[in-house]
């Protein structure tokens, strides 16, 4: 009965709690009305569980009973899970946003961070934002503390996020509100975040008041992305560049700049970390000097040419010369280094292919002039290399179609995907026509050799003979896209749980990935205006550019301006498709052995 539900809230058993909580705020109002007073009572009892007291709340909630006096008891409560939950229920019996503040004004600092966490939110969810509320947000919006750790860092983080999400409800409150002198009493940085959500040439007028008083000397990740954002302000430029040119702080603010990349392609900013970079170019630690590489060829820092040409040399380590190859890369002044690297013979072949790459976009004469001497002399694996690496550009595929092409048993060592992007390509030569009817014909030749060996590798895993160590090793090459646990790039579907899938399916997705891709993870392909084509991983895309990711984790941003157009292609799987290819009948066992481990 209805008159019974309330001495179920203090039961021991959580499920009959919840049991009367959710009956409670099922039942018509007109049988739940009288329950008001005993749940008043319940909720404000301190000698009754910290548990049972929340659900009398909840039920007060359900019921839209609203009781002013026991809120406000309830949110100075030494229970902080009580009072966290008193603080969200306010936003629950829609109270006036003034009252609201009022009550809270308080817990914006309070020591558990879940109640500040709440406090926020509750905030944020008022309809309208009077003065207080507005001063509690930007209270709340302070700056960040070193680090990502739980304990401190990582709440701060989230609270200024919460802070700011609620703030962007209220622009134009916000706006009178930072012209007041109440809210020229609060920190110069707290501000510097709320001005965030303004419209953006208030923002800069307010950033240029705001900056002298906040006398910042060096900048956290969050407020750095912000500060280059605004750049393109000759006065903001002005103004910042003395705490951006730090040599003290040109490792950090170089490694800001990497990890958001998305965010800050501008040539400002590339103008403005071009001083950093330089210093790490005098460092003689090699890790900063290629992260300085890194930068330069990401964010196309002209001015840091000569700096790179400095780094090039015979002994150049093989990662440090690929960076400075790519930070090259957009200039034709640059191909005789390209063309250098290319005849170098102590270089080994995926370096040297690199670096012909380059070549050819700069100069495709000269570099179909340089793979016509190197050719003869590459092994079949290496063709194939060089011909999956050109094609991935108009040039690139015109300079294998005319090298290639003198040979037909080198263009019939290509794989289905590069055949294809050769005659795409060159649609007008007949020799591309026939290369598409073999890729064609190939096809159906892999569907039936697929399913053969699908067949044949279940009955091996049948036997139950495979070595799971073994495999483990063997494993690491999936964790290059897929994640299981903590381990490995999410840049696929996780493997957790593999053990569960039938041995047929497990065989289907590594021998014929493009029958079991899945939505989402379909190749990503962009045709850019330079003809030049790239396929990976689709990470993210917004009004500015698109985000891809390859095998391993590295990922590539490309402006929206460079992009010709950019889609899913239908059932193919970025999965690379011959990766047990050259495994023995053992080595396939341990595998899909470990396999059978993931739980």
């Amino acid at each position: 009965k209805t008159a019974e539900l309330p001495k179920y809230l203090t039961s021991p058993s959580l499920w009959a709690k919840r049991a009367a909580w959710h009956q409670i705020s099922d039942r018509p109002a007109t049988e739940t009305k009288g329950l008001a007073p005993e749940l008043i009572a319940l909720a404000a009892d301190a000698a009754q569980t910290e548990t049972t007291r929340i659900h009398a709340l909840w039920s007060l909630e359900g019921m839209h009973h609203c009781n002013a006096e026991l809120l406000a008891a309830l949110i100075t409560s030494p229970l902080p899970d009580l009072r966290r939950e008193a603080v969200r229920a306010l936003s629950s019996f829609s109270l006036p946003s003034a009252q609201v503040a009022e009550l809270l004004q308080n817990l914006v600092e309070d020591e558990n961070t879940m109640v500040r966490s709440q406090v926020i939110r509750t905030l944020g969810e008022s309809s309208e934002a009077d003065p207080l509320t507005l001063e509690l947000l930007v209270r709340a919006a302070k700056p960040e503390l070193p680090g990502d750790g739980m304990g401190g860092a990582y709440e701060r983080k989230f609270e200024r996020y919460l802070a700011r999400r609620a703030l962007e409800k209220y622009p134009d409150a916000l706006r009178g509100f930072l012209q007041t002198p109440r809210a020229s009493q609060l920190p110069a940085v707290n501000r510097l975040w709320a001005i965030e959500v303004l419209p953006k040439k208030e923002k800069e007028a307010a950033f240029l008041t705001l900056w002298p008083q906040a006398k910042l000397d060096t900048l956290d990740e969050t407020t750095f992305v912000g500060v280059a954002g605004k750049l393109d302000n000759r006065e903001i430029y002005a103004l910042v560049q003395p705490v951006l040119h730090q040599s003290a702080q040109a490792k950090k603010y170089v490694s800001y700049a990497l990890r958001n990349e998305a965010r800050l392609q501008s040539p400002a900013f590339s103008t403005m970390i071009a001083r950093p970079v330089s210093y790490l170019f005098e460092s003689e630690n090699p890790a900063d000097v290629d992260l300085a590489l890194d930068v330069v060829g990401r964010f196309k820092i002209a001015e840091a040419r000569e700096k790179v040409i400095t780094v090039l040399g015979p002994s150049t380590p093989r990662p440090t010369l690929l960076l400075a190859l790519k930070a090259l890369e957009s200039s034709p002044e640059n191909k005789t280094f390209f063309k250098q690297t290319v005849q170098d013979e102590k270089r080994d072949s995926d370096t040297r292919i690199f670096a012909l790459n380059k070549l050819v976009q700069v100069d495709s004469v000269a570099g179909q002039k340089a793979l016509a001497v190197w050719l003869p002399e590459l092994s079949d694996p290496d063709k194939i290399k060089l011909a999956q690496t050109l094609t991935a550009s108009r040039r690139g595929a015109a300079v294998v179609m005319a090298v290639y092409g003198k040979s037909p048993t080198d263009l019939a060592l290509l794989p289905p995907a590069v055949t294809e992007r050769l005659a795409e390509v060159n649609r007008n030569d007949r020799r591309s026509q026939a290369m598409l009817v073999a890729v064609e014909k190939s096809k159906e030749e892999k569907k039936v050799e697929t399913k053969a060996k699908i067949k044949k590798y279940t009955a091996i895993a049948a036997k139950n003979t495979g070595d799971p160590s073994e495999g483990k090793l063997l494993f690491q090459t999936c964790l290059l896209c897929h994640q299981v646990g903590n381990d490995g790039q999410n840049i696929a579907p996780a493997l957790d749980g593999s053990a569960s899938r039938e041995t047929q399916a497990l065989l289907t997705a590594i021998l014929y990935p493009d029958a079991a891709v899945e939505s989402g993870y379909a190749l990503y392909r962009i045709n850019k205006i330079d003809g030049s084509v790239v396929e990976g991983y689709l990470v993210g895309k917004d009004d500015d550019g698109t985000t891809l990711a390859f095998m391993g984790g590295s990922k590539l941003y490309i402006k929206k301006a460079d992009i010709k157009n950019q889609y899913f292609l239908p059932n193919r799987s970025f999965m690379a498709k011959d990766l047990i290819d050259s495994y023995t009948d053992k080595q396939v066992a341990d595998l899909l052995s470990f396999i059978r481990t993931l739980k």
